[in-house]
């Protein structure tokens, strides 16, 4: 089962969802981003399924910056880009530091506001990642914080990349996919879009 640690970001103090492998390992890495919900049942799960399929996983809470008298309803005031880089590299240097966890570059994967962050990490902190997984990443084209969009830095992209959403979806939608498409292929990026007929957001 995936448990929850202390976890510093810098001099920050907060908290993330851990899990390894029984075994002597090494195991790969894994990043996981999670969605408005924060780390919750299925945050839970999907670090449970990665250790049950021979990942070293790690989700960290990139809610510390809600003040504890809001919401995650109310993550948008507070969330930037620059601090979600600074979230996942605290979370890859976690990785390097356990005993039974390959050192190599890790797997980013996120879903929905997630899906954002995998863009902004593959791109701001393209030297840790083997690999980016996005399922349903909204609101990519816009900036959130003093960096551009991820849209706008997809030539910062280092590692092949694999995305999951639904044609129904508004955000984002079959159009936005095309725009990530386009930019891809003009950076000579590796990618490779899935859109699932008849299927909306998530």
């Amino acid at each position: 089962m995936a448990q929850i640690i202390d976890f510093a970001i810098g001099s920050v103090k907060t908290t993330a969802a851990v899990g390894i492998p029984a075994g002597a390992g090494p195991f790969p890495g894994v990043v996981v981003t999670f969605h408005r919900y924060g780390i919750d049942k299925f945050t839970h799960w999907l670090v449970d399924y990665l250790v049950a399929k021979g990942f070293a996983a790690i989700a960290p809470n990139h809610f510390h910056v809600i003040p504890p008298d809001k919401t995650p309803d109310d993550r948008k005031d507070y969330l930037t880009d620059e601090q979600m880089v600074l979230d996942l590299r605290a979370a890859a240097a976690w990785l390097d530091g356990q005993a039974k966890v390959l050192k190599k570059k890790y797997g980013l994967l996120g879903h929905c506001m997630g899906g954002r962050t995998t863009w902004v990490g593959l791109e701001e902190a393209p030297e840790l990642w083997a690999c980016g997984c996005i399922w349903y990443g909204g609101s990519a084209l816009k900036p959130m914080g003093k960096l551009p969009a991820p849209i706008d830095r997809l030539d910062r992209i280092q590692a092949p990349v694999m995305g999951f959403s639904g044609k129904e979806d508004k955000n984002p939608s079959p159009a936005d996919i095309a725009k990530f498409d386009e930019g891809l292929t003009k950076h000579g990026k590796w990618h490779e879009f899935h859109i699932y007929e008849g299927t909306g957001h998530g």
